[in-house]
């Protein structure tokens, strides 16, 4: 005699009390707990009352029939992902037809051998304890990434402090008029080393807050011409060896939380800084279209393959294209300019230049 482990709980639903005392004898003989119930009302009560790992499911029975049972089950969260076989003298295609339609996971014609619906059951409890075991893996995983960005964010957030400490503490010896040219330029790698790690900090941070979808936006009229012209003015002076141009003939209005847009483009503007070879040119430009407006920054670096095209706006994607000799990247800014587009209804890509280079660019709703 074959016996089923940790005794699989099945609710078996017929109103002929015969087919219920061979049913029940046969799983109890086999290793099963068997629930026998004789109408639909009480096997869903039964099932909400102790979820089964399997329900045996008679079709043709008085008030609820068996379609309308599994249906109704299906409506229930905890219920839904239970197999239910339905054993039923209805055996044309139409009938197995409704049967799957309802819900079912199996369908076995009366008069059903032993040895088949055995079969059946053995096959369906084993997949919905997989199911269940890998449910409970990814919940654990969950968890585990969870306390794993719960850490992250604590180390960061405390980090911060002693960074802007160390940042003001720079600043502050740079107005030294005393300083050499060789320690000028020292500390002014320095100021802009410890401005990158503040910005890795932050954008942490707020990946962490717009995938909660807790980073409110201030929306409020923009010009994305002048955003660009803002960011230009602020990178162009730190390297002087890529020209830095933009292209927006006249304002592009849109609502949108400046800061964050302006962080954006600062970002796209920053990675084509650092993919683009020394007297290369970069271009950032600002276009109103019909129901939306476009900023595109255009890089003369070596491009990104059409296979990491999509991956390196993913988080920690950069990480995988870089070790695939894909694309070469570092940090979360790109995955922070996908959230923060996509917080406005906008959406983010890059193309190939023409004639080389990347094209990265994002649009928001006009």
């Amino acid at each position: 005699m074959s016996q089923s482990p940790a005794r699989a709980s099945i609710l078996i639903v017929d109103d002929t009390v015969e087919n219920l005392q061979l049913l029940s004898s046969m799983l109890q003989d086999h290793g099963y707990e068997a629930r026998p119930v004789t109408n639909g009302r009480d096997a869903l009560v039964a099932a909400r009352q102790h979820p089964p790992e399997l329900i045996l499911l008679d079709v043709s029975m008085p008030e609820m029939d068996g379609y309308e049972v599994c249906a109704r089950l299906k409506e229930i969260p905890e219920l839904r992902e239970i197999p239910v076989i339905f054993l039923t003298a209805l055996s044309s295609t139409a009938d197995k037809v409704k049967a799957f339609e309802a819900g079912g996971a199996d369908h076995v014609t009366k008069p059903f051998q032993i040895d088949e619906v055995l079969a059946r059951i053995r096959v369906h409890v084993a997949l919905r304890r997989s199911q269940l075991e890998l449910q409970a893996s990814y919940d654990r995983l969950r968890r585990l990434e969870r306390l794993r960005e719960d850490l992250v964010q604590m180390v960061v957030h405390d980090m911060r402090s002693p960074l802007s400490a160390l940042m003001g503490l720079l600043e502050l010896v740079q107005t030294d008029s005393t300083l050499g040219a060789q320690a000028a330029e020292d500390l002014q790698y320095a100021i802009q080393s410890a401005a990158g790690v503040n910005g890795l900090a932050n954008d942490l941070l707020d990946i962490s807050r717009l995938e909660e979808d807790k980073l409110p936006l201030d929306r409020q009229p923009c010009d994305l011409a002048q955003i660009g012209r803002d960011v230009l003015v602020r990178l162009g002076p730190l390297d002087r060896t890529r020209l830095l141009d933009l292209d927006a003939p006249g304002p592009v209005a849109v609502r949108c939380d400046r800061g964050l847009v302006h962080r954006v483009v600062e970002n796209l503007v920053g990675n084509a800084v650092k993919h683009t070879p020394r007297g290369g040119r970069i271009i950032v430009s600002a276009t109103a279209r019909p129901g939306r407006v476009r900023v595109a920054v255009r890089d003369e670096g070596p491009g990104v393959p059409p296979e990491a095209r999509t991956q390196i706006f993913e988080k920690f994607g950069t990480v995988a294209a870089r070790r695939e000799h894909q694309y070469h990247s570092t940090g979360l800014g790109l995955t922070f300019c996908k959230l923060a587009v996509e917080a406005h209804g906008g959406t983010i890509g890059v193309d190939a230049g023409d004639p080389t280079g990347s094209v990265f660019w994002f649009e928001l709703p006009a």
